[in-house]
């Protein structure tokens, strides 16, 4: 019969500074990713979530740790900052798709003149305009519904593999290229999100001008304001269908290629 493991052994120090690098991989993740960033969650359950998730990978990926003991403090603190930043990325990555939503929110409400109506976004903590707010919900359900946060964690259990713990080597080319590609698909969302309902009040805005020439007696100034508001929101609503469609198709393609990046 194998002896079990004694507590020194167990506590020994090479154990607690694995146990201590995988704890802040995960916390970078936490610290950067969608909802765990937000202010509505308490740091307490963030601590303990980090905290039970490295409990349970640390039998796993003990064995795989490679690195030197550190010597002194200042080796220590840059390992423990090279993991942050590992997880840190990760979620920066997911956080992104966010960004490139909310764009598209900012770029309806200036089209639709209530770029000045404004709101707290629970989702940011910070104030935002309606459309944005409301681009924000649509993408956060859809995320919810798509299952990320499993690609989010396996991205930092495969990340264990590609860069184990006590990684302070250099981030090879594969990883480097498709990070900067999955920054450039915001933009690329962004935009074929934007699109259809951008170009149709780009429109508006052409025939509109042209009825200012055409009838410069018109006040078009007070007549394309609540035109404007009452055909963004038919647009919306129009186009609703379609945006959870492709929201749903291009979320589910980014999160892959978030985890093929350690593959």
């Amino acid at each position: 019969m194998p002896e079990a493991p004694s507590l020194l052994t167990l506590f020994s120090p090479k154990n607690i500074v694995v146990f201590m690098l995988i704890f802040t991989r995960m916390s970078g993740l936490f610290a950067s990713a969608p909802f765990f960033s937000t202010f509505q969650m308490p740091e307490q359950v963030k601590i303990w979530f980090c905290a039970l998730i490295s409990f349970i990978l640390y039998p796993i990926l003990s064995a795989k740790a490679q690195f030197i003991m550190p010597h002194s403090m200042p080796e220590f603190a840059i390992l423990i900052a090279i993991e942050f930043c590992i997880g840190f990325a990760i979620g920066f990555l997911a956080n992104l798709l966010f960004a490139g939503v909310s764009m598209v929110g900012e770029l309806i409400s200036i089209q639709m003149g209530l770029s000045m109506a404004n709101v707290l976004d629970p989702v940011s903590g910070e104030s935002s305009t309606v459309m944005s707010s409301l681009y924000t919900y649509l993408v956060t359900l859809v995320f919810i519904g798509l299952g990320a946060y499993e690609y989010l964690f396996a991205a930092v259990y495969k990340s264990f593999f590609v860069m184990p713990t006590g990684f302070s080597g250099v981030f090879s080319a594969g990883v480097i290229d498709g990070t900067m590609t999955l920054a450039g698909q915001m933009f690329q969302i962004a935009f074929g999100l934007a699109m259809p309902i951008f170009s149709v009040l780009l429109v508006c805005d052409i025939l509109l001008g042209m009825m200012s020439k055409v009838m410069p007696q018109m006040n078009i100034f007070m007549v394309s304001l609540p035109f404007k508001v009452f055909l963004g929101l038919i647009l919306i609503l129009v186009f609703l269908k379609g945006s959870i469609a492709y929201l749903t198709d291009v979320i589910a393609q980014y999160l892959q290629a978030i985890l093929s990046l350690f593959t």
